[in-house]
């Protein structure tokens, strides 16, 4: 009897856990299912503008966010074998229907204290009641991140936390990158020494050391002496990108000798960060060799009615070429002066040519007169037109004398009636030399 009461113990235990597993088992496929059915939320991408980001600067983190459960059927077959040879098929169909995601929270946190998200006194900046993401559904949020002034350079991966309502939370790290490299200004043509009154082609060049692009560059000039003329004031570039450089050109005219500061000025920006870089040279201005305007013939006076020749050397003594030179008297009031331009052209280093003008006398009044003339030129590069130091003729305009015999024949004239009468006294001094010698 013992022996059969323990065989009914153990098939009463053995009856009891089957049941118990089975009742178990419904309870675990529910809680399987509902943990298949909470929503989920994923970053697919991000985004951070400016790329890099210098200490300072202050940029925008764009988040893509994706619920990717989506609605979905899905059906299957199975076949069974009859005894005898017989089958048998059923279809089972399985429809899964996808969770809206109730966005709680979102923020992001920095580990470091180099990194910051734009608030005062913290280090984070958190989005509240973001809203329900359906399912399949994409969203993007922007997020701003601040860098403080002192941070060293190097790449920071500060982290974006989801809090989901109704499903599991998000924590994905972003990558913050931090370069201090600025714009540079660069000295590409810039002569030491200029003379005073020219116009020289100054050349700077923009580099950009950055590993990202930089927009809105500006060169602008900014001298501290008003001794100097600048065109343009300032030259638009646009955008840079990484280590790209660019030549900007500025004509310079000194007005006053000496040394003369130079200070230039590259305002940009990094995303909506302005960022400012200067350069500063010098150049010294200097009075040397000039165009010049030299008198080689003009008569002292002239008779009324008669031409007078007025001739010039024009020696171009820069040290450049010029073109479109003429010499022109700057007032031609009751004067016949031909031509009245003289038109020479180009001149090359180190040239002179001639300029001569004629002056008719006809219908001039008696009396010293001045003729002012002027030396014009225009600079190769910038077409700017030059006055090089003029020269003023005088003359005296006299009547012209009643007789007829020319002055000179007058004098020969003269001359020949003196030795005349000098031949003839010495022929009777010699004769009567003679008469005494033959008395004797």
């Amino acid at each position: 009897m013992s022996e059969k009461r323990k065989g009914v113990g153990v098939f009463v235990i053995t009856l009891l856990v089957v049941c118990a597993l089975s009742l178990l088992a419904p309870v675990s496929g529910a809680a399987d299912a509902s943990v298949a059915e909470r929503p989920a939320v994923m970053v697919t991408a991000y985004s951070v503008e400016p790329a890099v980001l210098m200490p300072g600067d202050t940029g925008t983190v764009t988040l893509t966010l994706k619920n990717p459960f989506i609605d979905f059927s899905a059906s299957e077959m199975e076949t069974n074998v009859a005894p005898g040879g017989a089958t048998e098929s059923t279809t089972t169909t399985t429809t899964s229907r996808g969770m809206s995601a109730e966005i709680e929270t979102i923020r992001l946190s920095a580990k470091t204290q180099d990194t910051r998200w734009l608030a005062e006194s913290t280090d984070r900046t958190q989005y509240l009641n973001i809203g329900t993401l359906g399912p399949g559904e994409s969203m993007s949020v922007s997020l701003p991140v601040t860098v403080l002034s002192y941070a060293p350079d190097g790449i920071y991966f500060p982290e974006v936390y989801i809090e989901v309502d109704n499903g599991d939370n998000v924590r994905f790290p972003i990558k913050v990158e931090i370069d201090r490299s600025e714009l540079k200004l660069l000295e590409e043509d810039i002569p030491s020494m200029i003379s005073l009154g020219e116009s020289r082609t100054v050349k700077i060049m923009v580099a950009n050391n950055r590993p990202n692009m930089v927009n809105g560059v500006n060169v602008l000039v900014r001298s501290s002496t008003a001794d100097l003329d600048f065109t343009p004031q300032g030259v638009y570039v646009g955008n840079l990108n990484a280590y790209e450089q660019r030549t900007v050109s500025f004509m310079l005219t000194p007005h006053s000798a000496g040394m003369q500061d130079l200070t230039f000025e590259a305002t940009y920006k990094n995303g909506n960060n302005v960022h400012r870089s200067t350069m500063a040279s010098s150049v010294t201005a200097q009075i040397s060799a000039d165009v010049k305007l030299i008198l080689v013939a003009a008569p002292d006076f002239v008779y009324q009615g008669d031409i007078a020749r007025i001739e010039f050397d024009v020696a171009n003594g820069k040290a450049k070429d010029i073109k479109a030179v003429s010499v022109m008297p700057t007032t031609t009031s009751g004067l016949k002066l031909l031509p009245s331009e003289y038109f020479i052209g180009d001149m090359e280093v180190g040239d002179v040519f001639t300029a001569s003008f004629d002056l008719h006398t006809s219908d001039l009044d008696l009396g010293e007169f001045t003729i002012p003339f002027e030396l014009r030129y225009k600079d190769v590069e910038t077409d700017k037109v030059y006055s090089g130091e003029g020269y003023a003729v005088t003359l005296e305009l006299r009547e012209t004398p009643t007789s007829t015999v020319p002055t000179t024949l007058l004098a020969g004239a003269a001359v020949l009636v003196l030795i005349g009468i000098g031949l003839v006294l010495w022929m009777r001094a010699r004769r009567r030399r003679a008469q005494e010698l033959q008395a004797k």
